[in-house]
Parts: C-alpha cells; structure tokens; sequence
C-alpha cells in the first residue's frame, strides 16, 4: 500500500481590504474610516502610554486633560474646556443637533503611590477612538457623537467623583445614550440590572 502524503501549505490571514465600487458613497465612507483608524490608533496609543508615563491625581489631571482634549480637537470636535466648573473636565462634541446624541466618557486620573493601577490611562484615549470612529457615520446617521472628561474618578477621603460634579452641571442634557469602558483583567458585559 503506498502511502499519500498530505501537505498542508500555511496560510496567512488575509489583510481585510476595503474595495470601493466607483461611485458607492457608503463604501467611500468605510474607506475613510479606515483610513482614519489606521491614522489614530498610533496616536491613541501613544497617548495611552504618555498618560500612564505621567500619572496625575484627582481633580489634578492637568496634563492628561489638555491631551485629550486637543487631540479631539486636532479630528474636528468642538472642545468645552474648563467644564461644568472643574478645570480637568471637558466636553467635545461633532455633528448637529438633529438625531441621537451619543456620548462615550474619558476617566484619566491616577491612585496616590499606585499610578495608572485601575488602567485609566485607557479610558480616555479608548473613548476618543470610539467616539472619532462613531464620527465616521454622521453624514449618514445624523446626530451628535460627544467625549465628556470625567476627572477625579477614584475619589479618596469621601469626596465627591467628577463624574457626579459634571452631572450636575448638565453634562449629560440632550444625550441619549452615554458609554464607557473600564479595563480588567477578565471578560465581562454588565447590563443595567
């Protein structure tokens, strides 16, 4: 009995590619969205890095707030900075008022003596990506898409989070959904219940 060998060639995982039909305008957006992710995941990287290289206690966060909030600016959001009286918080917003407003919150401060420990150097910039992302869909969608900086999340000696502070000055008026992610170490969804 002769023996048949079997070869089986390795493949590599093919390169998803956006195809663009001539004259498709939601295939040109796609294009576009890619073309931007690719620009921004550098960036957002980086900018995940440098907050976790300077880590800024609650309510301090000067330096990671203004990178935020100017690179969000550089992908055409209109920047609130100071907002709702703290001067670490922000808001920035892009597209029009007509539809759902969507809003994705940026935590970016530190834990004394720990740093980034709880990985809020991710937060901030995760919410940037989805929100530039979500910017993409406009056009077609309508709506707004907004980052709202949440400073002073990890409050120590029972003062109040920024995010409540920012609530009360009406951060959250007219949004209709609002999101956030927080890294851990296992996988997990939460829903409101």
């Amino acid at each position: 009995m002769a023996k048949t060998s079997l070869r089986i060639k390795a493949r590599r995982t093919p390169k998803f590619k956006v195809r663009a039909h001539s004259r498709c305008p939601r295939c040109g957006r796609a294009r576009a969205f890619f073309r931007r992710f690719k620009l921004c995941r550098l960036c957002l990287r980086q900018l995940a890095l440098r907050i976790l290289e300077n880590p800024e206690l609650g309510y301090q966060e000067e330096r990671a707030s203004t990178w935020l909030s100017q690179a969000l600016d550089r992908f055409g959001f209109q920047v609130e900075k100071p907002f709702g009286g703290l001067e670490t918080a922000f808001r920035a917003c892009r597209g029009s008022g007509l539809g759902p407003t969507l809003a994705f919150l940026a935590e970016y401060d530190a834990l004394p003596e720990v740093g980034h420990g709880c990985g809020h150097n991710l937060i901030g910039p995760a919410a940037l990506g989805a929100a530039i992302g979500t910017a993409v869909a406009l056009p077609e969608t309508g709506g707004r898409v907004c980052v709202i900086g949440t400073p002073a999340e990890e409050v120590l000696g029972g003062g109040e989070a920024g995010k409540v502070l920012v609530l009360r000055a009406g951060a959250f008026q007219g949004v209709d959904v609002a999101m956030m992610l927080h890294p851990s170490y296992e996988k997990q969804l939460m829903d409101g219940d």
